[in-house]
Parts: C-alpha cells; sequence; structure tokens
C-alpha cells in the first residue's frame, strides 16, 4: 500500500469538520431507543451499499453516539475525541497527545468501535492489561447497553465455556497475549491437539495504547508449550553453574543487554571454554550447545533477579515483568534458563518445555480486516507502524509537550541522588505535589530509601496492583503529596480534565494553566530518562511542570550509546546542553534497537510460520 505523504494532514482536517458536525448535531440529539436503532439502521444499509464514501453516514452515526454518552452519564465527548473515532473507523493509527478530556482515549476507542459494530462488524478492542481491559468494559457497558451492542472483557484462566461464551460478544475487550493464545490454541484444536479451544472470530482490532501494546508485546512472541524431558539438561546445568564461577566479565565475556539479552565471549573466554566444557556432560560440549547451555547459567548470575526478573513460590520460579513485580501466569522461559534460575535457587529442576505452537503480534494483528489504534505518543514508531502493519499515522492537534528542566551537572550517581533528594525535599516543604518516576525498580527504591531516611512520606504506585495504583495516581495532586511511580503503573491512572464551561465552543481545546485535573496541580520528577521519548512524554503529560535528572553514570548512556564514543564525565558536569545531546542519541539508539529487534522477529516469525505450514503444521 502506498502512502501519500500529505494524506494524514488532509485525514485530520475531514475528521475535524466531520466531528465538528457530529458534535454540534449531537446537542440536538435526543438518545432514545429507537433514535439509535434508526441511526444504527441507516449506518449498515449506507455501508451494505457502499454509500459512504465521504464518510457522512459515520458522521451522523457518531452525532448519535455522542447523544448516547450524555445520556448514559459520562458526558459529552469532545471534538478531538470524536475526530480520533471518526480516524480509527478509517482504519488509521491516531497520535491523540495527553487527551484528558472526561473518558480520555478509551471512550474515543469505545465510539470508534461502536461504529464499527453499527457497521456490521465484530470487534476486538486490544489492551495493555486484563485490568484495564475489564476496566473499559465496565466503565462504558451502560453506553454499550444503551447501543444495543454486547460487550465482554476476557480474563485469564476462564473455563473454555465461559471463553466461548465472551467472544460471541460484539465488542471483546481483552490484552493481545490472550487473544494469541486463544488463537494457537484454536489451531491445536483444529489438528485434534486440544480438547477444546476458542478461536476469536472478529473482522477489526482497535489496539489502545498503541505505543505500550506494539513495543513490549511485540518484544516477544506468544508460545504454547508442552511438558518436554530433562534428559541430559540437569547434569548439564548444574555443571554449567559450577563452571561459570571460573569466567570473569570482561575478561572472558560481556553481557549486552539491548534489545535482548546476548553474551558474547571473548577470545580469551572462548579458550577458557575450551578446557571448561570437559566438565559438561558429552553432547553438551559441540561448540553451539556450550555456549548456549554457558550463556543461560551467566544470565542467571548476572543478570536475573530474584524480586525482580522472578519470584519463588512454593518452590517454583515465576516469572514477573522486569521492573514490576507481578506474576505472569502461564509464561515460562525456554531452554536452559529456568533451569539455570532453579539451580541458582537451589529447586529442583523442572523439564524444558516444549514448544507446540506459537506466534507474534507481528503476524497477528495484521490478520484483522481492519487493524486501528491510538496512542499518546509515536514519536518514531511511524514507519514500523506503516511497514509491519499497514498504518498510516495521523497525528491529532494537541497540547504542546511539556519540556522539562534538564539538570544534568553531576559527575556520579552518588552526587545526582542527593540533589534529588534535596529538591524533593524543598517541593515538599513548599507544599507542591510531586509526581516522581523511575525506570528501574532498583532506582525508585533508592529514592524511597533516601526519602524515608529524611522523615519525607511517599505513596507507591509500582505496577503491582492495579487497583491500588489507579487510587495512588487519583490521590497524586493532593498538595504537599510525593507519589513515586513507574512506567508500566502511569496507565492504571485515569488523566481528569474539568468539564468545560457552557459558552466554549466545542472546537476549543482548555488552557493548561486553567486545568483543575492533575496536570494542573503536579510537578514531575524523573530521577533518570526512559529507554524511550515517548515514555517521557508520557509520563510528563501528567504534570504542570517538570525537571528531568541525568548524571555520566546513568545505564542509558552507558548502555546505549557506542563504544567509540567516550563519556567526558567532567565535561558534562560543566556543559549540560552536551549532556541533553547525548542523552538523545542514547534514546535514539536504545529506540533502534528496539525496532530492529522486532523487525527481527517478526521477519523470524513469518519464516517459522512459513516452515511449519510446509510440514503441515501451519
Amino acid at each position: 500500500m502506498d502512502f501519500d505523504p500529505r494524506a494524514s494532514a488532509a485525514l485530520r482536517r475531514r475528521a475535524g469538520r466531520q466531528a465538528a458536525l457530529a458534535a454540534r448535531a449531537a446537542g440536538a440529539f435526543e438518545a432514545g431507543p429507537a433514535l439509535l436503532t434508526a441511526a444504527r439502521t441507516r449506518l449498515r444499509r449506507a455501508v451494505a451499499l457502499g454509500q459512504d464514501a465521504d464518510g457522512s453516514a459515520a458522521t451522523d452515526a457518531l452525532a448519535a453516539l455522542a447523544a448516547a454518552c450524555r445520556a448514559a452519564g459520562l458526558g459529552t465527548p469532545s471534538v478531538r475525541q470524536l475526530a480520533a473515532a471518526l480516524l480509527m473507523h478509517a482504519g488509521r493509527a491516531v497520535e491523540s497527545g495527553a487527551m484528558r478530556e472526561a473518558g480520555g482515549a478509551p471512550l474515543a476507542v469505545a465510539l470508534a468501535a461502536l461504529l464499527h459494530v453499527w457497521s456490521g462488524r465484530r470487534c476486538h478492542l486490544v489492551r495493555a492489561s486484563d485490568y484495564l481491559a475489564g476496566r473499559d468494559q465496565t466503565r462504558f457497558a451502560p453506553l454499550f447497553a444503551l447501543c444495543g451492542v454486547s460487550a465482554a472483557a476476557l480474563e485469564a484462566d476462564l473455563g473454555e465455556a465461559e471463553l466461548a461464551r465472551r467472544y460471541e460478544a460484539d465488542l471483546v475487550y481483552a490484552t493481545g497475549r490472550q487473544l494469541l493464545s486463544d488463537l494457537l490454541r484454536a489451531r491445536l484444536a483444529a489438528d485434534g491437539m486440544a480438547a477444546a479451544a476458542c478461536r476469536p472470530a472478529a473482522e477489526v482490532a482497535l489496539v489502545d495504547d498503541l505505543d505500550a501494546v506494539l513495543a513490549e508485546e511485540a518484544a516477544s512472541p506468544v508460545v504454547i508449550s508442552a511438558a518436554g524431558s530433562a534428559g541430559v539438561l540437569d547434569a548439564a546445568t548444574l555443571a554449567a553453574c559450577a563452571l561459570v564461577e571460573e569466567l570473569e566479565a570482561g575478561r572472558d565475556y560481556h553481557i549486552e543487554r539491548e534489545p535482548g539479552w546476548q553474551v558474547r565471549f571473548s577470545a580469551a573466554g572462548q579458550a577458557r571454554l575450551d578446557l571448561l566444557a570437559l566438565r559438561l556432560p558429552v553432547y553438551w560440549r559441540h561448540p553451539q550447545r556450550r555456549d548456549d547451555i554457558v550463556s543461560c547459567a551467566l544470565l542467571a548470575r548476572d543478570e536475573l533477579g530474584r524480586e525482580r526478573h522472578y519470584l519463588v513460590q512454593e518452590g517454583r520460579v515465576l516469572i514477573a515483568d522486569d521492573g514490576v513485580l507481578r506474576r505472569l501466569a502461564g509464561r515460562v522461559w525456554q531452554f536452559g534458563l529456568l533451569q539455570a534460575v532453579e539451580a541458582r535457587e537451589g529447586l529442583p529442576l523442572s523439564a524444558p518445555p516444549r514448544t507446540v505452537a506459537r506466534t507474534a503480534v507481528q503476524s497477528f494483528l495484521p490478520r484483522y480486516r481492519r487493524l486501528a489504534g491510538i496512542g499518546a505518543s509515536l514519536r518514531g514508531m511511524r514507519a514500523e507502524l506503516r511497514d509491519c502493519y499497514g498504518l498510516e499515522t495521523v497525528t491529532l492537534s494537541a497540547h504542546p509537550e511539556l519540556r522539562p528542566q534538564r539538570r544534568y551537572a553531576y559527575r556520579n550517581a552518588a552526587a545526582k541522588l542527593d540533589a534529588f533528594a534535596d529538591a524533593v525535599a524543598a517541593r515538599q516543604a513548599r507544599g507542591e505535589a510531586l509526581l516522581i518516576g523511575a525506570p528501574r525498580t532498583a532506582d525508585l527504591a533508592a529514592v524511597g530509601r533516601l526519602l524515608a531516611a529524611r522523615n519525607i512520606g511517599f505513596a507507591l504506585a509500582d505496577g503491582r496492583e492495579p487497583e491500588a495504583d489507579a487510587a495512588t495516581l487519583a490521590a497524586a495532586a493532593e498538595p504537599g503529596r510525593v507519589t513515586l511511580v513507574i512506567a508500566a503503573a502511569l496507565r492504571n491512572g485515569v488523566q481528569v480534565e474539568p468539564e468545560r464551561e457552557p459558552e466554549r465552543e466545542p472546537e476549543r481545546e482548555p488552557e493548561r494553566d486553567a486545568d483543575t485535573g492533575v496536570g494542573a496541580q503536579v510537578h514531575g520528577m524523573l530521577f533518570e530518562h526512559w529507554d524511550s521519548a515517548r515514555t517521557d512524554a508520557a509520563f510528563f503529560a501528567w504534570c504542570a511542570s517538570g525537571e528531568v535528572f541525568g548524571a555520566a553514570s546513568d545505564e542509558l548512556l552507558v548502555r546505549a550509546l557506542p563504544e567509540w564514543l567516550p563519556l567526558p564525565v567532567a565535561g558534562l558536569a560543566r556543559a549540560p546542553w552536551t549532556a541533553a545531546l547525548l542523552f538523545r542519541l542514547a534514546q535514539r539508539n536504545a529506540a533502534r534497537q528496539a525496532s530492529r529487534y522486532r523487525a527481527s522477529l517478526a521477519l523470524r516469525e513469518r519464516q517459522m510460520d512459513e516452515q511449519l505450514a510446509f510440514a503441515g503444521m501451519g
């Protein structure tokens, strides 16, 4: 598909005009069951006869839906929300900025989904977590009922009968991983390898938080595994965990952490391994198998941390998100890595899983006949959305992004931590509401310990309990309140904008200093840049003002900058503009590495699909 570079601007202008017409029409529309049924019938007839090329029928239906929102107690959608719904109905990716209107981006997605259902298309709405999927379905249930549309949300560990019942709904809220795993189980059932399964059946997929879902969930495939046999893996794992104690980081190997863990052995390390491999069972002395099993042992020792990457409960190792201590039900590491962690923890070694089916977001979402979505910031993702998913991106007018004050004049992490605590104490003493972000739980814990040592109380949103995170973020604007948060927890909160005054025109955007929501009262303090500038922008979208701290020892600079580029520590402290340039370069490199990794994963999954199809397993 070819894209006209001018098309997005034209589409945005047309959608804005149509949304303004729908907003004005909604004011005179009395949303009753009979009128809504008539609007639904007109839209379905126009779509069936191909008479909605100009979008007029969709605009009329959207006016009825906007009136239905008011009747359902959700308020009247803003012009920007209506424009986003029209663009998603047209199959576009929408970059919305910080959408603080009542209902936010989820309401725009719900309106687009209703347009699709009224057009005769069943729809899946993809969210980043089960909690968000269930919350949105419950929140908009009155609207769906008023519009004569059935809706359901999928959860983990549902029985097959209940899962099948929920898939029968017109709108289905679910995570991408849930939809993918159900699709794989349906394939297995079709091959006679499972007793029963449900296959998602919908023409349309709408993705909320495009930037989060397609950046995070697309970084790893969904795998259906069956129990395998340990064979000689147990002995090899125990031997590898013992021999890695004689390997030294930097001298014998180094670990590349982005975009995925990779152990690289030096020439000296390879020579040392040639001798140490004699301790391994014969089968594992082959160079490739030897490197694989030793790499797993090194990662288990050097990189995977308890209470960060995994939990130990009832004698089992359970995987957790990196930075979010939450059990991920049904997920296991593949061959060798889980057993290496179990050996480090002194647990009995489990049998390695055997892969029976797998797929990835990149090969799954494009299979829908229509795909669209919305994200607060799609910076750096436009090419990936176009090439991998066939999505053209349209940017809606929004508040200009907050430009935080950069504080980079620190020589090391200790100096930055002290300065950060001093700044928090000074602002908290003045009664300011503070939102403090950090990319890793270890950083957040260090800040928390320092604040506790200074008798500064704080609330914590760490992603473990979504409902608690939402309550914590809802109270973040209270004067003098200090809230610590990681990126995953931000998605669980709701950004609020006050209702517009009656005399304002619908098209007019509220001024930032007129808000009484979270963004007007909170000062954001970012302890260290996230890998993605998009995540930084999403954090500061919660704030009216902000500052970001950085030092030459920050992990982002060490990991994402080229090895040939030296870091002049003293120079960075004296020239903050140089530090700002290096941080920007590091974020760009990290984003490119992640994008290339996702592209390579998509290619590998396509090749595997072709191989499985050739073997009669696809």
